[in-house]
């Protein structure tokens, strides 16, 4: 099947990772000469100015009640004569499933981007994992995450893929100056979430001594409000930074379309998960030149190594700290050296024209 109609199923354009992949892979598939929409059902417009510069239309159905929203999105999809509708969180990927009920004409391709953890093996998690059963084809964004449904929900096998996440870098605009005022500057780009581990970080920092936190600076910049109204974890990591007297070592910022800049500037750039799929802060910083520290998600062995970063266990703020200290002592040369290498890795892994061609070969595909 030449596949031209695809429609996207997302929560809203809101700014996380997944819809920012999204986003990307859309605008490639426009670029491929595809006729790409998308559909959203909530707030949140972060990334909607650069569908609109593709000319990529966004239909919005603004409803709350969960009932009606089941079947407004159904019979918008029903009635849209698309060849393949693309979903990567649980929801809509529930959403893309449930609209294929009955019979179909279309392609459901269902996104897996994070392991499996107690929400999944939920009555609610498993009530979605059975309409998997609905879709033709389920991409996952790292071996990790493949290698989780084959263990546990090895039925689907046939329809598991693998692609990495691809990177289209906005222009830049500032100057990196290695280790400004001396200091180790650190950028991380995740929303304010305990799963992404704010408070392991401060933790860590607490333990630091009053020298080693004079070499460090971490700017962290994300999404407060990941679940409306829920700012908890954000409050709580900015209680504990007034307790520790960490305001000049660490600060949060709000979410930033700038993002890109705010990593150019900085020496290395971080993240710190309980669990991922494949962290796009992650590969947009090694495409960017930079080197990371992580804690052991997804697929750390293949993105990191001695040459190009460090790695921590994300539930122990003495590995944190240990990372922390070990980077802040890198010679500005050996920062520029491990650079280079974590960018080689990315225009390996990353590259868009291998990524857009694995995923037109997944819509296309009988």
């Amino acid at each position: 099947m030449n596949c031209k109609r695809i429609l996207f199923l997302s929560p809203n354009l809101g700014s996380g990772g997944a819809e920012r992949q999204m986003v990307t892979i859309a605008s490639l598939f426009k670029d491929k000469g595809y006729d790409v929409e998308f559909l959203c059902y909530s707030e949140g417009n972060f990334y909607e100015h650069i569908l609109k510069d593709k000319g990529i239309t966004v239909h919005w159905i603004i409803q709350s009640n969960y009932l009606k929203r089941m079947f407004t999105v159904r019979r918008f999809i029903r009635k849209g004569g698309y060849n393949a509708i693309v979903s990567f969180l649980q929801t809509p990927n529930f959403l893309n499933n449930f609209a294929a009920v009955g019979g179909k004409k279309w392609k459901v391709i269902i996104g897996k981007r994070s392991i499996m953890d107690k929400n999944t093996f939920s009555k609610r998690g498993k009530f979605f994992i059975w309409f998997q059963r609905y879709s033709d084809a389920i991409v996952c964004n790292s071996e990790n995450v493949k290698g989780m449904w084959l263990r546990y929900y090895p039925r689907y096998k046939n329809k598991l893929r693998v692609i990495y996440n691809t990177v289209v870098l906005h222009s830049v605009s500032t100057e990196y100056i290695p280790k400004r005022d001396g200091r180790l500057y650190i950028v991380v780009a995740a929303s304010y979430q305990y799963l992404k581990n704010p408070i392991g970080v401060v933790n860590a920092l607490a333990l630091m001594n009053n020298e080693e936190r004079e070499k460090i600076r971490i700017d962290w910049y994300g999404r407060k409000e990941v679940v409306r109204g829920d700012t908890r974890a954000y409050d709580e990591a900015i209680e504990l930074i007034k307790q520790h007297g960490l305001g000049d070592v660490i600060e949060l910022h709000e979410d930033t379309k700038d993002i890109h800049s705010r990593m150019h500037e900085a020496d290395m750039i971080g993240l710190f998960s309980s669990n991922e799929g494949l962290p796009n802060a992650i590969c947009e910083g090694m495409s960017l030149g930079k080197p990371v520290i992580m804690s052991k998600v997804s697929d750390y062995d293949v993105l990191i190594d001695e040459s190009n970063g460090f790695l921590c266990d994300w539930d122990s703020a003495e590995s944190i700290r240990d990372v922390f200290i070990k980077a802040s002592s890198l010679t500005i040369d050996k920062l520029v050296q491990m650079g280079e290498c974590s960018r080689h890795k990315a225009e390996r892994l990353f590259e868009n024209a291998s990524v857009i061609d694995k995923w037109i070969d997944v819509v296309n595909s009988d």
